[in-house]
């Protein structure tokens, strides 16, 4: 090419590369990026909508809620990368739907809140179109479920007034017209004192307990019935929350169902459905706001806290020491397995002060040891009692073998990033962020390349069953507090980093509620010297023993 030539290309290519920025500078993305948005919106709200069919043709990947989770994400990704296009908006109205399906299988107030946001957010930020009637069809069942009438009937009558050519206008019209909602309307039910505020359950492999929050006092009256089994609890003072829904399914092995339903006036009614291989009594007891009922295995004894009054009707009077010295007596000795991390050969991570994880794992294990032992008199087992290496998959089965309650693994936190510093708990899962899935790989060491990731995959899956997830989750909960709150009274500045989930090896093969403990940075200077500190030693200890006891007081006569 001759000079000639050369100088009007590269003018040409100049003035190409001007526009470019010039496009830039005024819309703040590339031209090119705003042309092909559409199809890129297309393109990611069809792999979302695929992912979301393919749970829904599924009954398998339907139980876990790790599957309901990765279809949300996808469509609140559309949501949020391609905002006001047609896309976004099926996307909130499908948002809403999964929440809604997902509410209707757990049972859980907070996701049923979700698809309630997202059904209403479609009706307010969005120009009105095709799916809006749906939307508020959808939610008006929710608030129907939730014996919220006065917000059904609304949401009912904006189809008629807003939409009077949408589908689903002769539904609407039927819905208000309804016995339910027109009862409702002429004759709302009486206001009681006190409020059934909250129904959990959670599936162990040794029994079924169902957990009622109450704010007061309350009468109940018990009674079991046959063909088909079922046990009926009747609250002579009490109506339910209006979050509460209808029913619950359980169906594992010894409830079927719960089922809740209100009467005009009292009483109000918890029915549990028994499968009919449930032969055992059903156990009642009461602690700080709560009435416990649970439903044993066959051949499993559990102590039952009998109500005073010889008549059937009792009055439920929640006290912080509500468990009488004869039930105490009659429980067994609840197990602790303490795992100290690492050991031996593994020296886990190295701290600045010249400090090794394994040591420090170790003296402060021993140190929570002689608490729950001597103040406690808790039966403590110790997975390692001195510097000896353990494979990470034979931790579990020392727990499994003396059939512990709770397994509880001490570690200490590195990382790169010498700042960083805090206190935080893990229990099992997939790992919510980068930092929990780093620390979950140090821990693991070279057994995180040994398992396949299907095997990967079905273990934690496994893992999603009610009892792992809901008693691991809450003992983390409990001593991740106690923690935070003592260390901060007692030392300055502590970092509260909260609890998580991860993928720890040593965690997977447990049958009882496990979590991991990291007790602070060996790799950041003043906490690094603090840990080396036996006062400081001794206080992590106290907290992690205080939560244990908190955790076992709380989930008794299960343990």
């Amino acid at each position: 090419m001759g000079l000639g030539n050369l100088i009007p290309f590269r003018q040409k290519w100049l003035w190409m590369v001007f526009t470019f920025c010039l496009a830039i500078t005024f819309t703040g993305e590339p031209a090119w990026a705003k042309l092909d948005s559409s199809a890129s919106s297309q393109k990611r709200y069809a792999i979302a909508k695929k992912e979301y069919q393919n749970l829904l043709y599924s009954k398998y990947k339907m139980k876990y809620r790790e599957n309901w989770m990765h279809a949300i994400t996808r469509f609140q990704s559309v949501l949020k990368n391609y905002p006001q296009t047609q896309e976004s908006y099926k996307s909130v109205f499908t948002l809403g739907r999964l929440y809604h399906k997902l509410g209707k299988r757990t049972g859980l107030s907070a996701d049923i809140n979700k698809a309630l946001s997202y059904y209403h957010r479609l009706e307010t930020e969005f120009p009105a179109g095709w799916l809006t009637d749906d939307a508020l069809y959808f939610a008006g069942q929710l608030y129907i479920s939730r014996k919220s009438f006065a917000e059904a009937r609304a949401a009912f009558q904006k189809i008629l007034t807003h939409y009077p050519k949408g589908d689903f206008v002769p539904k609407a019209q039927r819905q208000l017209k309804s016995k339910v909602l027109q009862a409702k309307k002429r004759s709302p039910v009486r206001q009681p004192t006190v409020v059934l505020k909250d129904l959990t359950f959670v599936s162990g492999a040794n029994e079924t307990r169902v957990v009622l929050r109450v704010d007061g006092s309350i009468k109940y009256s018990k009674k079991r019935l046959r063909n088909p089994d079922r046990v009926y609890f009747d609250f002579q003072n009490a109506r339910w929350d209006e979050h509460i829904p209808d029913n619950i399914s359980v169906e594992d092995g010894r409830v079927e169902q719960l089922r809740m339903t209100d009467a005009k006036g009292f009483p109000s009614r918890l029915v549990l459905d028994l499968d009919e291989r449930t032969k055992q009594a059903v156990a009642v007891r009461v602690s700080k706001n709560q009435l416990i009922i649970v439903v044993p295995q066959y051949k499993k004894k559990f102590v039952a806290v009998k109500a005073k009054s010889p008549k059937k009707k009792s009055t439920l009077r929640v006290a912080k020491n509500s468990i009488s010295s004869k039930t105490q007596a009659n429980q067994k000795t609840p197990v602790v397995v303490l795992d100290a991390g690492h050991g031996g050969k593994d020296y886990g991570a190295k701290g600045t002060h010249g400090l090794f994880e394994k040591d420090l794992n170790l003296q402060i294990s021993n140190l929570i040891k002689k608490i729950l032992q001597n103040r406690y008199q808790y039966k403590v087992i110790m997975t390692r009692k001195n510097d000896t290496f353990i494979e990470l998959k034979d931790r579990g089965k020392i727990a499994n073998k003396h059939n512990a309650d709770l397994f509880v693994s001490i570690h200490a936190n590195a990382a790169k990033r010498k700042t960083a510093k805090g206190i935080e708990t893990y229990y099992l899962g997939s790992g919510s962020n980068e930092q929990a899935r780093e620390t979950a790989e140090r821990e693991n060491g070279d057994l995180v390349h040994s398992v396949a990731d299907d095997a990967v995959q079905e273990i934690l899956a496994s893992l999603i069953s009610t009892t792992k997830i809901n008693d691991s989750s809450r003992l983390a909960a409990i001593v991740q507090k106690r923690l935070h709150k003592t260390m901060s009274k007692k030392f300055s500045g502590i970092q509260n980093l909260g609890v998580k989930e991860g993928p720890f090896f040593v965690l997977h093969d447990t049958n009882m509620p496990s979590i991991l403990v990291e007790v602070g940075f060996v790799t950041h200077r003043k906490e690094g010297r603090q840990l080396k500190s036996k006062i400081y030693q001794k206080w992590l200890a106290e907290s992690i023993a205080r939560g244990i006891h908190d955790y076992l007081e709380e989930m008794a006569p299960s343990i």
